[in-house]
């Protein structure tokens, strides 16, 4: 199964393509995952969730912005409520001649470095998001100003993450990419129970010796630690949202064992999961 095409189709009379998109949810990679030649720029006005780019996963939440290159695979999924900013637009969206001008130069990096796929953090962060919340409300030639300034902030950010490996931009692959799909949802449905592996190598119609292999170039990640992400993620919610215990909770996320638990929890969230709540419960009063 590969990541699915989408084609976009600009509005008449627009360079670009900006919408808000707006779900109830989307629980699973195989209703998100896609790719397209147009670079996007997503910021997310309110949802939290896991955030797939490339062979990269990760959390995130409100306030959100990142940046996709040509062809990138990515999706969010999420259960509960979403509403994003979603801008999109070719690299010569202005035609190829502008935008080899000399004045454009910062820019045309910008497009080449979002192949790995950009997360823009503090500073320009803000900035970036007062200026579409401009661009939405724009219309015309404000809207298209409006853009290339957001364009020349980010591509002037000093506090942007890289998401994806070089290796891996350069190593596009979208059989390789359509495997890791599959894995990702086999993962997602039943990471609260024991994971066979056997299972989900037979998807993939390779050995289990192959698979952990696969899944190691491909994520740079071992099965173990992707499967602890999954649970951690998801046991993170439960210690906001209820007031189950810590061992309820572990057990309800996948762990038989509440000390490896503990363990994990501490190793991916830098403290441990009574201190994640109590955390969360101070801020939140």
């Amino acid at each position: 199964m590969k990541p699915e095409y989408e084609k976009i189709i600009n509005p008449l009379e627009r360079s670009f393509y900006l919408r808000i998109v707006n779900r109830k949810s989307r629980p699973f990679l195989s209703q998100a995952w896609h790719y397209h030649p147009e670079i996007e720029i997503c910021y997310t006005i309110k949802s939290s969730g896991r955030r797939f780019v490339g062979n990269q996963i990760s959390d995130y939440k409100e306030t959100d912005l990142v940046m996709f290159g040509s062809n990138l695979p990515h999706g969010f999924t999420t259960d509960v409520y979403c509403s994003q900013v979603v801008i999109q637009m070719s690299h010569d969206f202005l035609g190829e001649a502008f935008i080899n001008k000399p004045e454009l130069r910062s820019i045309k990096h910008l497009f080449a470095h979002a192949k790995q796929g950009l997360e823009f953090k503090g500073a320009s962060k803000e900035k970036a998001r007062k200026i579409i919340q401009k661009l939405v409300k724009a219309n015309d030639l404000p809207q298209l100003l409006y853009l290339l300034e957001l364009l020349q902030v980010l591509a002037s950010a000093n506090d942007v993450d890289r998401i994806c490996s070089e290796e891996y931009a350069l190593d596009f692959n979208e059989a390789q990419l359509g495997r890791i799909k599959i894995v990702y949802d086999h993962i997602m449905e039943n990471f609260r129970t024991e994971v066979s592996i056997k299972e989900i190598a037979d998807k993939l119609n390779i050995s289990e010796a192959a698979f952990y292999k696969f899944i190691k170039k491909q994520t740079k990640k071992t099965y173990t630690q992707i499967i602890n992400e999954f649970r951690v993620n998801y046991a993170s919610k439960l210690l906001m949202a209820s007031d189950k215990t810590i061992a309820q909770i572990g057990f309800e996320s996948g762990y038989n064992n509440i000390s490896y638990f503990n363990r994990k929890f501490k190793e991916i969230m830098s403290q441990t999961p009574h201190s994640f709540r109590s955390h969360y419960l101070s801020q939140n009063r």
